[in-house]
């Protein structure tokens, strides 16, 4: 008997061929797959780098904004310095008027209208002074939670930057040169 054409040659031959087949569609179904999830990295790769870049030049136009805000803070802090000292002497002025009619004679010291008025125009200086001081104390506060976010932002943007460094160019520099298109294909 010719040991070619027993049917058990047969048989296996053709269990063979099939087992064949089933590798070759399980190896093409694997190499679909890896093919499928390194294409699906790419793109989380791209979209990731793309919502960096994004929030990056929000993050930059916040920093500009911060920065602006500053600037006119200073400039606002620097007036109301000024305001402060320019109502220094007329302050002077009338608690000097008002300390030499204290120390008047006799009759002389009373209290008439040129007192009364005194006594205003003091008070009055002292509340615009202590307005003044109020709100440049608000004005450094302002000053310094803006210098703080403006660190915060910085640094945040430094991050940024150095993320999207390593995505760009580690990372898909990385699997730029990987040769997955040769080993991929069977």
């Amino acid at each position: 008997m010719n040991p070619l054409k027993s049917p058990s040659s047969h048989s296996e031959r053709s269990k063979s061929c099939q087992l064949r087949s089933d590798a070759e569609s399980l190896i093409n179904a694997v190499a679909t797959s890896v093919w499928d999830c390194w294409s699906n990295t790419n793109n989380a790769f791209n979209n990731r780098s793309s919502e960096m870049l994004e929030a990056k030049s929000k993050m930059q136009l916040h920093l500009h904004k911060t920065q602006q805000e500053i600037f006119d803070v200073e400039k606002h802090i620097e007036l109301l310095r000024k305001a402060v000292n320019d109502k220094s002497n007329p302050m002077k002025v009338a608690q000097t008027r008002l300390e030499a009619r204290a120390h008047r004679p006799g009759i002389e010291m009373c209290r008439d209208n040129a007192h009364l008025r005194l006594v205003e125009e003091v008070c009055t200086i002292q509340d615009s002074v202590s307005t003044l001081h109020r709100k440049l104390q608000e004005a450094e506060a302002q000053h310094q939670q803006l210098l703080k976010t403006k660190s915060q932002l910085e640094n945040n943007l430094k991050l940024k930057v150095d993320a999207l460094f390593i995505d760009r160019e580690k990372c898909m520099g990385l699997r730029r040169s990987f040769p997955v298109n040769n080993t991929i294909k069977y």
